[in-house]
C-alpha cells in the first residue's frame, strides 16, 4: 500500500491528488516543520482488522517543510524492503490523520481551546478535543495509522525503494542523511 501510495504521489508531485492511506506496515514520518490552520484533535480509534488506540486530528490547512517518511515491510522470499519518501515541502487541505505517537521539539499554538461534550455541568458524555485557530510545529515525529487528505500538493520529491532496513534518521528530513 506505502509502495502504490507513493507512486501515486510521485506521479502527481507537480498537481494535486486526492488520495487516502491506510494499512499495517509501519510507518514514520519525520518533518523539520508542520503547520496548520483551524486544527482539531481528540482521542478516537483507528484500525483495519483490529482497532487501536489513536489521536485524531483534523486540519483545514496543512503545510510541511523538509519531510521523510520511511516504512519497513517484511516480504517474502526477497526480506526486508524499505521505502523512503522525500519531500521538501508539501500542502494539504481537508487533513485528517490518525496515529499512535507524535513528538515535536516545539509547538506553538494560537487561538487554543478545550471542548468537554457534557449532557449537564456536572457529567461529562465523551472525549475531550483541543484545537486551535493555528499551530506551527517544529522537528515533528509520528507514525500514522492512517490519513486522508481531499489534496495534497507536493514539491521536491525523491523517492528510494532499498533490500534491507534504514530510511530516515530521527529529526532528519530531505537534504539531511
Amino acid at each position: 500500500m506505502l509502495v502504490s501510495a507513493s507512486v501515486l504521489l510521485a506521479g502527481n508531485a507537480a498537481g494535486m491528488v486526492s488520495m487516502a492511506f491506510a494499512g499495517q506496515v509501519p510507518l514514520t514520518v519525520h518533518a523539520e516543520r508542520v503547520s496548520g490552520s483551524n486544527v482539531t484533535a481528540s482521542p478516537g480509534v483507528s484500525g483495519r482488522g483490529g482497532v487501536l488506540p489513536a489521536l485524531v486530528t483534523r486540519l483545514e490547512k496543512g503545510e510541511v517543510k523538509n519531510a521523510c517518511t520511511t516504512s519497513t515491510a517484511q516480504l517474502p522470499v526477497v526480506g526486508p524492503v524499505t521505502v523512503t519518501v522525500r519531500i521538501g515541502r508539501a500542502s494539504a487541505a481537508g487533513l485528517s490523520v490518525e496515529t499512535h505517537m507524535a513528538t515535536a521539539e516545539s509547538v506553538t499554538l494560537t487561538g487554543a481551546r478545550l471542548n468537554t461534550p457534557q449532557l449537564s455541568p456536572q457529567k461529562p458524555t465523551g472525549l475531550f478535543s483541543v484545537g486551535a485557530q493555528n499551530v506551527d510545529g517544529r522537528r515533528v515525529t509520528t507514525q500514522p495509522h492512517a490519513f486522508t487528505a481531499g489534496t495534497i500538493t507536493a514539491h521536491e520529491i525523491d523517492i528510494a525503494v532499498n533490500r534491507g532496513t534504514g530510511g530516515c534518521h530521527s529529526g532528519k528530513a530531505k537534504g539531511t542523511s
